[in-house]
């Protein structure tokens, strides 16, 4: 086991990991009633910290303190693993080399489409900052190969549509079976009155399109912006943040957008699937139909209402800073 006094101490604070031998042992270097610990009885929790505890050893095998693996043998050390774990039970399937990865697999000749660049295992932070991949390039890259999409903004503009405009047409043809290649639901508010109709109504009007809109902002106070792409292959993607289907926050605002695959972090997916019913289900979103003039013209005066030019003009204050380059140009 070792001598306890040799081992590093722990640094105080919070922690969530599962205890194994040389945790156990910095334990127990410890005063007396300094550690806090609990059993595991929850099978999930306990299911989701041992895949912790196997990937991080994996990798730290992999990494190798410096001098990591070459291919042969990363694919032996996960085709010896395998076989140990199944021994017994079942044919075990080895990986063979070359290490290959499948992309992609079309059928009723539509194209497969591309992968985007932040792949569809892991998880990307999007800060619209130079040499990193951009929002809206992803999102048109997915969005091309997709079988259903969920559409979670506070507010659509014309011009975030007209970002879109091609793709979205596109994936909502209708195919040789006579439906649409893709099914898109959208939920939106008049917020503020930012909403446009015009953007409004293209998106309905596409085949396979459902728009359900809040009309009341004194009520709805959505602020969530979310994506949620599913594909029947299971290699799903979700978009998270602060980026609305406007032009300003999908191509240069500064917004913070997170990416997360329903691969990697299955359960955090069908959580934020399984709210977009619960919203989508809400009364308070009632469903629009640019062909219905009751409808127009009730998200016509929500958002005369919401966006104060209805009964007066409302008040608007805002500053005015002059940026580096124009104080440089006033200077002079």
């Amino acid at each position: 086991m070792g001598d306890v006094s040799d081992v590093n101490p722990l640094p105080p604070g919070l922690y969530d990991r599962i205890v194994d031998g040389s945790l156990a042992r910095r334990i127990l270097s410890l005063p007396p009633g300094t550690a806090r610990e609990e059993a595991l009885a929850d099978p999930e929790l306990l299911r989701e910290r041992l895949i912790d505890v196997v990937r991080r050893e994996i990798a730290s095998v992999i990494d190798g303190d410096g001098k990591p693996l070459d291919d042969v043998g990363c694919l032996a050390l996960i085709d010896g693993l395998l076989r140990h774990c199944r021994a017994g039970t079942t044919e075990v399937e080895s990986i063979p080399g070359p290490a290959r990865r499948l992309t992609g697999v079309a059928a009723g000749g539509n194209p497969v489409g591309e992968l985007p660049l932040t792949g569809l295992h892991g998880s990307y932070l999007f800060t619209a900052g130079k040499a990193t991949p951009s929002l809206l390039t992803e999102l048109r890259t997915e969005l091309a190969s997709v079988d259903q999409i969920e559409i979670l903004v506070s507010f659509i503009t014309w011009g975030g549509v007209r970002k879109l405009q091609d793709v979205l047409s596109q994936i909502t043809s209708i195919g040789a079976d006579g439906r649409p290649r893709t099914r898109v639901r959208v939920l939106t508010t008049t917020y503020c009155g930012n909403t446009e109709r015009r953007a409004v109504d293209w998106l309905a009007r596409l085949p396979g399109v459902e728009v359900r809109i809040s009309l009341d902002g004194s009520r709805t106070r959505l602020h969530a912006k979310a994506w949620i792409l599913r594909r029947a292959s299971g290699f799903g993607s979700a978009y998270v943040g602060s980026a609305n289907l406007s032009g300003a926050a999908l191509t240069g605002g500064l917004e913070w957008t997170v990416k997360f695959t329903h691969v990697g972090d299955p359960a955090l997916f069908d959580r934020a699937g399984a709210h977009f019913e619960t919203l989508w289900n809400d009364s308070e979103f009632q469903a629009y139909d640019p062909n219905v003039p009751a409808q127009v013209a009730a998200l016509d005066r929500a958002l005369k209402r919401e966006g104060g030019s209805e009964g007066g003009a409302a008040i608007t204050w805002f500053g005015i800073e002059p940026r580096p380059f124009q104080i440089e140009l006033l200077d002079r």
